[in-house]
């Protein structure tokens, strides 16, 4: 377990500083000081390999974000852009390399787009119930928290896709994405809002 272990922790590495397209298997044993054969014992393709990858993020996601929940709602959702942005940046060529992961890899990007429409609609019901519960403005239509959600995920995207990766930073990042949010809020959600911000300074 623990070669395979090694495997994934430098292909995941090479995938995020040189791209994944640019990273084969050979690279990976070059890099591991490996033979290719040991490499694909465990991986046979590159897309194996990819494939064990997003399981990995998505189980350190669930993980956090079941942490996470035992908060008031507004909360849970405010606080999960500062817990998933060490996973996130841990596997950003997944974000970075979007574009070539959809070409190059069509079943996994299908695979990919199936996990990502299964969170957009859990997020989806988590607005529903804060509108339901007075933390949104009472007058916004399911057209408009469908309009949240996707601005959220381009901010989210467009902060690891364009900024330099010696840049990132949690705190800014937890600040953009969550001001995306406070047009939306009602009274009692900013109130609450405010209250989050005062606990993160």
């Amino acid at each position: 377990m623990k070669t395979k272990w090694l495997i994934k922790s430098t292909g995941r590495e090479l995938f995020n500083t040189e791209g994944v397209m640019n990273v084969t298997l050979r690279d990976i044993a070059s890099k591991l000081q490996r033979s290719y054969g040991n490499i694909t014992y465990y991986y046979g393709t590159k897309e194996v390999l990819i494939n064990e990858l997003f399981d990995d993020m998505h189980q350190e996601l669930n993980e956090l974000q079941e942490i996470s929940r035992d908060q008031n709602l507004l909360s849970y959702l405010l606080k999960l852009p500062e817990v998933s942005f060490e996973i996130t940046r841990k596997y950003v060529f997944f974000t970075v390399d979007h574009n070539e992961l959809k070409r190059n890899f069509p079943l996994f990007f299908t695979r990919m787009n199936e996990l990502h429409n299964n969170r957009k609609a859990q997020w989806l019901g988590i607005l529903n119930r804060l509108l339901a519960e007075g933390y949104l403005k009472s007058d916004l239509s399911e057209g408009d928290l469908q309009y949240i959600m996707f601005l959220s995920g381009c901010v989210r995207t467009a902060y690891f896709q364009l900024m330099d990766a010696a840049a990132y930073d949690q705190r800014d990042y937890l600040q953009t994405v969550n001001a995306l949010l406070k047009p939306y809020l009602s009274k009692q959600g900013l109130g609450l809002y405010k209250l989050y911000l005062n606990s993160e300074l």
